[in-house]
């Protein structure tokens, strides 16, 4: 299969002051997105815009304050722009060629990036030539010059669809028929589905697969006259019911399971449940979540997943619940992490969370192994995939 894009990259441009981000942006959208000034420090604060990058689809684009601010805010700036940089799908370092040349932050970085030599139209062509064969994996571009730019444009195609992935690889299907147990509770949005709903439903039409969309209430009556079913997907919470209906006859899985899959760490995932119950008294779990929304008494974050765990472990823990970009600098408090399925992030970022958790040696899972480790079906749920 082809890869598809799962959700909105994010592209961060990083830099020294006045070294031409925000002119490169504005060169890049067609658009006066970022105000351009030959004062140094004129970005003060991160601008986000959505962009629509041909082959691509639609991206967002952040420009950040300059990496070298010294003025009286420029520490609070520094620290917002660092921050912007754990959100990034692909980083892009910004260079003032015709200035002097320094890398010292750029090699600091561990992320995905892309260094960008700018304003090459100050330089001589001897200047070019050297900086070209000193630095030959870097982009050369000038904002005056438009075939540069097309060229930066095809560059930033070819990178983000690399990063892309299939809620569905790695799983072997004997049909290619896709049921999707959707439940319609009091959590479901009015009107619409979830996204990574869509995100699945869009990907069977993709790659040719016949999608079958249907509630708990239907699916006995459709198992019984069907018998080409290569998955079935539902919600996590309704993982029981749907199981007990199923009895084994189709593979079956949680589209949190298939987020895991795609762009987590199933493996370390799964050997992090067997570790749930050797939590000892007042462990600190960190439950995470990739999006911002208003609570109810049916959320699952903050009370589903803590009943879960009342369940498993008992009720001698604490945790925080934290949403969005806020996961902690510091994970060297937690005993255990639980993180939402991550519709709302990129792979690049639940990778760098992972990494974090991995180098202190701290289990982590995500909220659908939970509920199938706690409806005793988590060996139905992820026998699909390929063990590695």
């Amino acid at each position: 299969m082809d890869k598809i894009p799962s959700l909105i990259p994010t592209l961060v441009f990083i830099g020294k002051m006045n070294s031409g981000k925000s002119s490169l942006i504005n060169a890049l959208t067609n658009q006066d997105i970022s105000i351009v000034s030959n004062i140094p420090g004129t970005t003060t604060d991160e601008v986000v815009k959505r962009f629509e990058l041909l082959d691509v689809g639609p991206i967002n684009i952040i420009d950040t304050a300059g990496l070298n601010d010294e003025s009286d805010l420029g520490i609070l700036r520094v620290n917002k722009t660092k921050k912007a940089i754990k959100r990034a799908s692909l980083l892009v370092y910004v260079i003032d060629s015709s200035n002097e040349i320094d890398l010292s932050e750029y090699d600091k970085l561990s992320d995905e990036k892309i260094l960008v030599f700018n304003k090459i139209d100050l330089l001589s062509n001897e200047e070019l030539d050297r900086l070209k064969n000193k630095y030959p994996l870097a982009l050369f571009l000038s904002i005056k010059d438009n075939q540069s730019i097309i060229s930066f444009k095809k560059k930033l195609t070819k990178l983000l669809q690399e990063q892309d992935s299939l809620l569905l690889s790695n799983i072997n299907l004997k049909f290619n028929k896709i049921v999707h147990v959707i439940p319609i509770d009091s959590e479901a949005p009015k009107g619409r589905i979830i996204l990574p709903q869509m995100q699945l439903i869009r990907e069977c039409l993709d790659t040719d697969l016949i999608s079958i969309v249907l509630k708990e209430s239907e699916l006995e009556d459709y198992l019984a006259t069907n018998n080409d079913i290569g998955l079935i997907v539902t919600d996590s919470q309704a993982f029981k019911i749907v199981s007990k209906i199923n009895n084994h006859r189709f593979c079956l899985t949680s589209y949190s399971i298939l987020q895991a899959n795609q762009k987590g760490d199933l493996n370390y995932f799964i050997k992090s449940i067997n570790k749930l119950k050797t939590l000892t008294n007042n462990a600190h779990i960190l439950l995470m979540e990739s999006c911002s929304h208003n609570a109810s008494h049916e959320d699952i974050g903050r009370v589903k997943i803590p009943r879960i765990l009342n369940n498993i472990i008992g009720d001698n823990y604490t945790f925080d619940f934290k949403m969005s970009h806020d996961f902690p600098d510091n994970l060297a408090t937690y005993d255990y992490i639980i993180h939402c399925g991550s519709c709302m992030l990129s792979a690049k970022i639940m990778d760098k969370r992972i990494k974090q958790a991995k180098e202190l040696n701290i289990p982590m899972t995500n909220y659908g192994l939970i509920f199938a480790y706690n409806s005793g079906i988590l060996e139905e749920a992820t026998q699909m995939f390929k063990k590695v």
